[in-house]
């Protein structure tokens, strides 16, 4: 099976954000648990700590494993069709970093019965707070892979120019005009 370049460059991208975003969680349930919120970048990204072990804002907090395991099979269905189909290297860096943020939470899921998240964001906490009374969650580098490769998908397929469809020709019976 010949693979297009785009596979082993997506697979090693994905394992070295998947990798990136494990040994972040785990420097943040080291060094952040019980500790004030740091500004990372003042007024727009914080440092904090707080396992999460459902959605954002706390929903389905008590399905941590299912959510896992379905974390797990997107992951893992990801890395199959990166593999299997042979996409276009702008489709697999997208499934690249869904697949990667995926995994990462799924690994935390099964493996802490939680999802680390350690980055907040005054910016977002101000527009969620006017929209919903509530701050915005807390998140971490896999959320935001994950969000990265949605809008990714969402680019791509908008700036795709639709193929006509083939003109079929049409013949007519002989003796109709």
């Amino acid at each position: 099976m010949s693979w297009r370049p785009s596979f082993p460059i997506a697979l090693a991208l994905l394992f070295a954000l998947l990798l990136t975003d494990l040994l972040l969680k785990a420097w943040a349930a080291q060094n952040l648990v019980n500790t004030p919120v740091r500004p990372l970048i003042p007024g727009l990204l914080s440092l904090t700590y707080t396992l999460n072990p459902g959605i954002a804002w706390g929903l389905l907090s008590g399905l941590t494993v299912p959510l896992a395991v379905l974390r797990l099979a997107v992951g893992l269905g990801l890395i199959l069709t990166l593999w299997r189909g042979r996409p276009h290297p702008k489709l697999a860096l997208s499934l690249a970093l869904i697949a990667a943020g995926a995994l990462g939470n799924a690994v935390d899921g099964l493996t802490r019965g939680s999802v680390v998240d350690y980055l907040s964001s005054p910016l977002l906490d101000r527009f969620s707070q006017r929209l919903s009374a509530q701050p915005f969650p807390v998140f971490n580098l896999a959320d935001v892979l994950v969000l990265l490769g949605v809008a990714a998908l969402l680019l791509a397929s908008a700036r795709r120019t639709p193929t006509p469809p083939t003109a079929l020709t049409q013949t007519q019976p002989k003796g109709e005009s």
